[in-house]
């Protein structure tokens, strides 16, 4: 039985064209959109790296996103013929695009005439073809990185804690929320993660600019001292300058958010802040790309 819900997307398929990119760009691939088509929607471009025995040399694929989850009072319906288009229409859009090969990504999946339209596609006319369906997508949500796309897009059917054990047995990774958090208790292996809740409800709470978040990167709990570090990621906009100044009132801003808290009585916190630009309409930004983490130190206080 499916645990991912499609169905949580909007139905005009631009959420879903937008988690078949996270799912791409988290695989691994570079992607950018097209100009819209004679139905209204973007095409995905997904570029395949080449081997490096071959010369790397690499091959462009167009994605088409269909969204037909809802159809059916949300029980969904299989992609027909009727919204894939002509051989002729596929065939000349993989070349409007200078793309070598074609991609059907699908929130249920295929019916077998469009199994068998795509394959006579490869067959006749020598244009590569494939189909990420319902289950291949969710197989690749349901992984460490994927857990937190899937959350950010999927709120109801991936929600809750996701907890994954590092290599040392007080370190975990956990996905809540959209968040990929690396955490670690300062002894033993126990999960706090009522009192991560807890926090994380106060951070958001934090009133920020049109455009900004407030991003979780990792947390250090010394549960013997009872003390909690927290780094954060401040993501803004391109276009917004922020001085040392704004970043220390947003600092003392959460301290006293905690502070005044009734549910943090007892708990000292600690904040590190770091201000970084997103450019979220680029294709390439991904709020948790790996970038962001490195150079951390888990256990670091200050």
């Amino acid at each position: 039985m499916s645990v991912l819900d499609f169905a949580e997307l909007p139905k005009d398929g631009e959420g879903f064209e937008l988690l078949v990119r996270d799912i791409a760009m988290m695989l691994g691939y570079k992607t950018k959109w097209s100009g819209r088509g004679p139905d209204g929607g973007r095409d995905l471009l997904l570029e395949e790296p080449g081997s490096a025995h071959l010369g790397e040399k690499a091959r462009n694929w167009l994605v088409s996103c269909k969204h037909t989850a809802h159809a059916h009072a949300g029980k969904g319906r299989s992609v027909g013929l009727e919204d894939l288009g002509a051989d002729g229409g596929i065939a000349d859009a993989v070349a409007q695009h200078q793309a070598q090969a074609f991609l059907l990504a699908c929130s249920t999946q295929p019916s077998s005439a469009v199994v068998t339209r795509l394959e006579a596609i490869e067959r006749n006319r020598g244009i590569p073809t494939h189909i990420w369906d319902g289950v291949d997508l969710e197989r690749a949500l349901d992984s460490a990185k994927g857990w937190s796309v899937a959350q950010r897009f999927l709120p109801k059917s991936a929600g809750g804690w996701r907890i994954i054990s590092a290599d040392k047995s007080n370190e975990f990774v956990g996905i809540t929320r959209g968040y990929y958090i690396r955490f670690a208790n300062r002894v033993g292996s126990r999960l706090y993660t009522h009192v991560m809740d807890e926090c994380l409800d106060l951070i958001e709470l934090l009133p920020l600019p049109v455009g900004a978040e407030l991003r979780p990167r990792c947390v250090f709990y010394d549960d013997v001292h009872t003390r909690i570090y927290w780094q954060l990621d401040y993501l803004h906009e391109p276009r917004d300058a922020v001085s040392p100044t704004f970043m220390r009132s947003l600092q003392d801003q959460l301290v006293a958010t905690f502070d005044h808290s009734e549910n943090m009585g007892g708990v000292d916190i600690a904040f590190r802040i770091t201000p970084r630009r997103a450019d979220r309409g680029g294709d390439w930004y991904d709020p948790d790309n790996y970038e962001y983490y490195k150079g951390i130190d888990l256990y670091d206080r200050f």
